[in-house]
């Protein structure tokens, strides 16, 4: 029995390297090198496949282990445990990414100012990208390095921004850049459109917030005032009809 366990146990590891191996992408920007289907899409903050792999084979292992002793049927539903815990690791974020990604959303619009301002001036977009990422210190700046790099190693310009067309921050820039870069048309306009579109976005996502400010206080304000209308209110009644009744 303690073979078929441990066998078990090896079959379950085994799942660490089940995945497809990354293109060449994935050397620059990791995630861009996956084409999850939908319903195994990570949040865009996961942790990578392989270590979500390895923790889900250990924990599966580990419960295999202890609930051998019930029925030996858990090794038959031990692939599913491990699928099931592959995807739920899939579905968290840390708050870290979170924060960083609402960060990079806020300076984005003026990082696409800059690079707007250093291609008017007559630089390339390659060194536009770079000079920008340079001067202006922002959570924009590690995904402008992502494309500085893919053009380092000898990516064209459209193969570049094609490795953040998936990115969360700058996909939707990345994408029309990327045909930018491929047709020749001008980038300037791409540059200021996007500036624009996200503006007015976070005004419209800060406004909802401001609106919802009161609805979300109604509770709490309830219950500070309900022990005050309890007492002013409820009590003298009661102590009233209490004395009267006496």
């Amino acid at each position: 029995m303690n073979t078929t366990v441990w066998m078990a146990v090896a079959a379950i590891g085994a799942a660490v390297w089940l995945w497809l191996p990354p293109d060449v992408t994935a050397r620059v920007n990791p995630s861009a090198g996956v084409k999850w289907p939908a319903w195994a899409k990570p949040v865009p903050g996961a942790m990578p496949s392989s270590r979500r792999w390895l923790i889900a084979s250990g924990l599966t292992a580990a419960i295999v282990v202890y609930a051998w002793g019930l029925s030996w049927l858990v090794v038959l539903a031990a692939p599913f445990v491990v699928v099931g815990l592959w995807l739920g690791l899939g579905r968290l974020e840390p708050r870290r990414i979170q924060e960083e990604r609402q960060a990079a959303l806020h300076d984005l619009p003026n990082a696409l100012d800059c690079v707007q301002a250093c291609v008017r001036a007559g630089q390339p977009l390659r060194n536009a990208i770079e000079i920008v990422r340079d001067t202006v210190h922002s959570a924009v700046s590690s995904r402008l390095a992502t494309v500085i790099n893919a053009v380092s190693v000898g990516m064209s310009d459209a193969e570049a921004w094609g490795t953040l067309k998936d990115d969360p921050v700058m996909g939707a820039v990345a994408r029309d850049l990327a045909r930018s870069a491929e047709w020749g048309t001008a980038v300037t306009e791409v540059l200021a459109g996007h500036s624009v579109e996200l503006r007015r976005r976070g005004r419209s996502v800060r406004l909802t917030k401001a609106r919802s400010v009161g609805v979300q206080t109604v509770l709490p304000l309830g219950l500070c005032y309900l022990p005050a209308f309890i007492l002013l209110g409820v009590v003298p009644v009661l102590v009233g009809g209490v004395a009267t009744l006496l």
